[in-house]
């Protein structure tokens, strides 16, 4: 039963290493198309959030599609802290060829998947460790 126990830091980590090669999450887009596409403005609005009134921005983006150059701001609005786009980056967007203007950008993962491997790979070498050391004792 006590090896049972030691393979818990082992199955944790080939699970965090494992995840972070699974593609992150998509908005839902139907007959999706993959884009890159660049910021060239930003539009805000008034949204309520917890009975306060606050602005909120979203990312105008111009991308090229087979139909010609789109330029189009996203459906999703977030509030000011949450925004991190700037004039010129260059996104990964996913946009709906029945509907070009309409599109959502893709998810970031670097981060996610760096935060991922390092769990897991410390999380072995860890593990690793620990059974050299009550081996050796």
């Amino acid at each position: 039963m006590i090896w049972l126990i030691r393979l818990v830091p082992a199955v944790i980590a080939v699970l965090c290493i494992i995840l972070a090669f699974v593609p992150g999450r998509r908005g839902k887009i139907d007959h999706p198309a993959a884009a890159q596409g660049e910021v060239v403005g930003t539009r805000t609005q008034k949204i309520y959030r917890h009975g306060n009134e606050i602005l909120a921005f979203a990312p105008v983006v111009r991308y090229q599609t087979p139909g010609g150059e789109i330029t189009s701001a996203s459906r999703n609005y977030v509030p000011e802290w949450q925004y991190n786009y700037h004039l010129g980056d260059a996104v990964d967007i996913t946009y709906n060829t029945q509907q070009p203007d309409l599109f959502v950008m893709n998810p970031d993962t670097h981060l996610r998947k760096c935060i991922l491997l390092t769990i897991g790979i410390g999380t072995l070498i860890a593990g690793a460790a620990l059974w050299v050391q009550d081996y050796l004792n």
